[in-house]
């Protein structure tokens, strides 16, 4: 028997499994294979998944129109769906592709809007990288003091998840071992 939802979340996560070791480019097709799958499963939850995996992929491969303008009705559609995690994670990803974009004031509103939800519920995670891309925001604005703040505070965020029980290889992740990796280069220069 198939089961196309669990075919979804496998192939989504071995998507995830190369998006963290930072080959997106190998991810992307087993993003579009979860999203096939997704879609015959009729899983709402799963397609969801499967399309903000591919929008953030377009981010990631600096196609960054499409993926703010998939990110954007994503991240509705999650906070529909009372997925709070997913809705933050788009919205984060969002102001990432304004920030490529070069649209900085949009970005550090949606960002610090995002810090702030990030940091009341307590997803640290997601907090280190709005911390991060709220840092090149105000870098790259001319703002450098406060972007150095911003860069303390995401290596802050990212060495207490280091040092929770099992996370002794987070930064083996590309996404945290970048933030922590730029974040210290652009604090000594």
């Amino acid at each position: 028997m198939k089961n196309n939802g669990l075919i979804a979340q496998v192939l989504s996560f071995q998507g995830d499994a190369l998006y963290y070791k930072g080959d997106i480019k190998s991810a992307r097709s087993f993003y579009e294979r979860a999203l096939q799958a997704a879609n015959q499963s009729k899983e709402p939850d799963k397609i969801l998944i499967s399309k903000i995996n591919l929008a953030r992929q377009d981010v990631g491969e600096g196609r960054s129109a499409a993926g703010l303008s998939a990110l954007r009705s994503l991240a509705q559609e999650a906070d529909r769906q009372g997925l709070k995690y997913q809705a933050l994670e788009c919205s984060i990803h969002s102001a990432q592709a304004m920030l490529q974009m070069k649209n900085f004031a949009q970005a550090r509103q949606e960002l610090e809007r995002d810090i702030a939800q990030t940091e009341r519920l307590g997803l640290n995670p997601l907090s280190a990288q709005a911390q991060f891309f709220l840092a090149g925001v105000l870098r790259e604005s001319g703002s450098t003091s406060d972007a150095q703040d911003h860069y303390r505070q995401a290596l802050r965020l990212i060495d207490a998840m280091t040092k929770d029980l099992g996370a002794d290889k987070l930064l083996n992740r590309s996404d945290f071992s970048t933030i922590s990796t730029d974040s210290k280069r652009w604090l000594q220069g």
